[in-house]
């Protein structure tokens, strides 16, 4: 059976793009040691946000939130498809299957198929749409679009996460929420996956979730908007897991940790980066293109991997021969992987 590739990667980032010192002028609350830290001792530098800062000072509702993810998320989705198609020279009429995930905000139909209509694909098209999973999301959304070209050899498929973390934003001084309000930024990549073209070979998936801690990291649903989880232990609870996950993925190929060229971690976080790098006692080199992502975007959510995959292939492309693991970390509490072959 033919083996699937990623051909392309197209990435699309708002236009206004904040440094960390400035968000931090526009905090409602006073000063504290705990934002003092989060903003201005942060691993992020800048996060670009569709929906600006002043926003937030005047009172909104859940219909006026989701009209911003929407916008922002058909504006940022359709950027990162079009780029996406231009690096590959894919028409949109070509496009066989495309995959979105969202969990920012809600639409029906799905942003897949508001996509398709403007962008002008095919009425035919194949499609699906993952919500509700979060942060881990694009390594999923991958195995589908691999799933449908390697079964379709010539088809091409493209997994498209798209998030405006910024229309979520809630105005509440809680320690998590102060978190998410330093920490997340909107952006939107999309893979465009096939048979026929160059690019990292999609070899195996694999998943490891811990239920003991699933209620440690959530986004969920209130009269107040979305709401956040997000346990301090987090990075413990990965570091704990993150290990197992590698190996069974390698095994599942009978590849060596050696034989890896390039890992491609989701900046959840940077103590969520130094503990992986720790358990797995991997080198500064190792974890710069996630730090890169961490420091110019900040947590995008579902894109964020796929920034650090594209940053990869860009910069630190890796020796022909070599694989590639691909981990992303989210609800559940959950580590999504996936196996590249270079």
């Amino acid at each position: 059976m033919p083996e699937p590739r990623i051909t392309g990667i197209g990435r699309s980032v708002p236009e206004r793009q904040y440094a960390q010192t400035k968000l931090y002028e526009h905090s409602p609350w006073g000063r504290s040691p705990l934002l003092d830290r989060l903003f201005l001792d942060s691993p992020v530098h800048t996060r670009g946000l569709f929906v600006p800062p002043e926003w937030y000072q005047t009172p909104r509702t859940l219909t006026d939130t989701n009209r911003a993810w929407k916008d922002g998320a058909m504006l940022l989705g359709a950027q990162a498809l079009t780029n996406a198609l231009a690096a590959t020279s894919t028409a949109p009429a070509d496009v066989d299957l495309l995959a979105v995930t969202s969990v920012t905000g809600y639409a029906t139909p799905g942003l897949d198929l508001l996509l398709a209509r403007q962008e002008g694909m095919r009425n035919d098209i194949a499609r699906a749409h993952f919500n509700c999973i979060g942060c881990h999301a694009a390594i999923p959304l991958l195995k589908v679009a691999a799933d449908h070209a390697s079964v379709r050899p010539g088809s091409r498929a493209i997994a498209l996460a798209v998030e405006i973390c910024s229309a979520c934003f809630a105005n509440d001084d809680d320690p998590q929420n102060l978190v998410a309000l330093a920490l997340f930024g909107d952006g939107a990549a999309a893979a465009v996956v096939d048979t026929e073209g160059e690019g990292p070979r999609l070899l195996a998936f694999g998943s490891a979730y811990d239920y003991e801690h699933m209620d440690s990291l959530g986004f969920g649903l209130t009269t107040r908007g979305f709401r956040i989880v997000l346990d301090p232990s987090i990075p413990l609870i990965i570091a704990a897991n993150i290990e197992a996950a590698v190996t069974n993925l390698l095994d599942k190929h009978g590849v060596d940790r050696s034989d890896i060229g390039a890992w491609c971690f989701h900046p959840g976080g940077s103590r969520i980066l130094d503990e992986v790098q720790r358990r797995l006692g991997l080198s500064d080199p190792d974890m710069a293109m996630s730090r890169r992502v961490l420091r110019a975007h900040g947590n995008m959510s579902s894109p964020s991997v796929l920034f650090v995959l594209a940053e990869t292939l860009r910069h630190r492309p890796p020796p022909a021969g070599s694989f590639g693991v691909m981990a992303a970390f989210g609800p559940g509490l959950g580590i999504e992987t996936a196996l590249l072959g270079f």
